[in-house]
């Protein structure tokens, strides 16, 4: 059976990235590799919540957010993130969009 790669890109809140993770964790089953991507502040939460038994079949992919004013990369979460800054959030997001363009061309995947 062919193995098919998926990225994964929930928006940057754990609210959506937890059910994405559940869903990669069943699609592994199925013989599909799943790269979940979002930012170092999210990743750190996620790997803990990968056991030794999905380690090899769901993949962490680092986004880097540029760091703008009263932004810090600790930040680069909703968790914690102050309501005022959340525009600011999204604006570093929507500066990231060439940095996920080079994350998709050097990844071989079967669907988005």
């Amino acid at each position: 059976m062919e193995t098919i790669r998926i990225l994964m890109f929930p928006w940057l809140g754990y609210g959506h990235i937890t059910p994405y993770l559940e869903l990669a964790k069943k699609l592994t089953t199925r013989n599909f590799i799943i790269y979940l991507c979002s930012t170092p502040a999210n990743l750190c939460c996620i790997k803990q919540n990968i056991s030794e038994k999905f380690a090899h079949s769901i993949q962490l992919v680092s986004l880097h957010l540029p760091t703008l004013p009263g932004l810090p990369p600790h930040l680069h979460t909703t968790n914690g993130l102050p309501l005022d800054l959340m525009p600011t959030l999204k604006e570093a997001f929507d500066m990231a969009e060439p940095e996920f363009a080079n994350i998709l061309s050097a990844a071989r995947l079967a669907h988005l």
